[in-house]
């Protein structure tokens, strides 16, 4: 692989990205390939400065300057991570993407017209875009219950997940909204399965698009 292969996992808060992540590309590496695995936001040193302003509850910011400040984590994350791994041909697992900000300020929000976010989104991200995106659809209850439960710097959740179940509900209306539209780079996984079942079919899927990229 060349020019490397780009997956990203998508959903709601608590779904399980990052744990599918960890075993997508620890499975990978058993078999040989390099792998970078990261995550948005906070994925470079300046990401993890700007995530803090983002998620913290004490820090109340206006929608238009959360908005730059993912553009402006997202662009640190693609030149800094991202595009060096494509380029030295390594499988990059990404936690979140631009598709995040297209559902959370664009669909659940309605900050700006969708086809303005996508542009500015797509200029963060020099225009590179994932192979495959994996989302995790789990019921935003369940999502949300399970990310303020767990053990974080903001007891009571973070600030975007301190926004209640109807953003979440919108969260999930939208990216799936996104999956239809887009059914061939989107692969939606059902919650009622187990971390292993979901485990494994992310691989196979992951193993049969590596192998039509090569060909």
């Amino acid at each position: 692989m060349r020019n490397g292969f780009f997956i990203v996992f998508e959903g709601a808060d608590g779904s399980g990205k990052s744990t599918q992540a960890e075993v997508l590309s620890s499975r990978l590496k058993g078999e040989g390939y390099r792998c970078c695995v990261t995550e948005e936001p906070g994925g470079t040193e300046v990401g993890a400065l700007l995530r803090d302003i983002i998620l913290d509850p004490g820090k109340q910011i206006s929608q238009r300057t959360e908005l730059f400040l993912f553009l402006a984590d997202r662009a640190e994350h693609v030149n800094k991570i991202i595009k060096p791994s494509l380029d030295e041909g390594q499988v990059v697992v990404s936690s979140r993407y631009f598709y995040s900000t297209l559902v959370y300020q664009g669909f659940a929000r309605r900050l700006l017209p969708l086809p303005l976010l996508q542009r500015l989104n797509l200029f963060a991200v020099e225009d590179i875009v994932p192979n495959v995106i994996f989302y995790l659809d789990v019921h935003p209850e369940d999502g949300l219950e399970k990310a303020t439960g767990r053990s974080s710097n903001y007891e009571g959740g973070d600030r975007i997940e301190r926004e209640g179940i109807e953003l979440q509900r919108r969260v999930r209306k939208s990216y799936l909204s996104l999956a239809r539209r887009h059914k061939r780079q989107w692969v939606v996984l059902q919650p009622e399965r187990s971390i292993e079942d979901i485990g494994e079919l992310v691989y196979r899927e992951t193993k049969r698009r590596i192998g039509d990229d090569r060909d």
